[in-house]
């Protein structure tokens, strides 16, 4: 026979952080299966050289913004994203795909924390 166990509130609150990924689990989960092609498209070696070049103009875009005091999280999360496609390999996508996917966690861990 298996054992349940029941966990004792602590009165502690939960790891904010741990929340979030929740959510994002269970939104990964709701999410259909993806297309087969992680860079789609009738081109799509073309389409990764422009993803490249996006978020390099995006890059300088930013940084325009940051010299200018008015550097947003719109700006990094669109940035970040076309340099994920960008990525030559899917290995470099993935770690680009893990950079947005940090980045969207700590905006909303930003989000939360100014609703408290």
């Amino acid at each position: 026979m298996s054992e349940m166990t029941t966990r004792k509130p602590t009165g502690r609150k939960a790891d904010p952080l741990t929340v979030i990924l929740a959510e994002v689990r269970a939104g990964a989960r709701a999410i259909p299966d993806l297309p087969a092609h992680l860079v789609g498209g009738k081109y799509p070696d073309s389409a990764v050289n422009i993803y490249h070049q996006r978020g390099a103009d995006w890059q300088e875009i930013n940084r325009a913004r940051k010299s200018q005091g008015r550097l947003g999280v719109d700006g990094l999360a669109v940035q970040v994203a076309f340099a994920a496609f960008g990525g030559r390999t899917p290995v470099e996508i993935r770690e680009g795909l893990v950079r947005l996917a940090s980045l969207a966690v700590a905006a909303i861990e930003q989000i939360d924390r100014e609703d408290r």
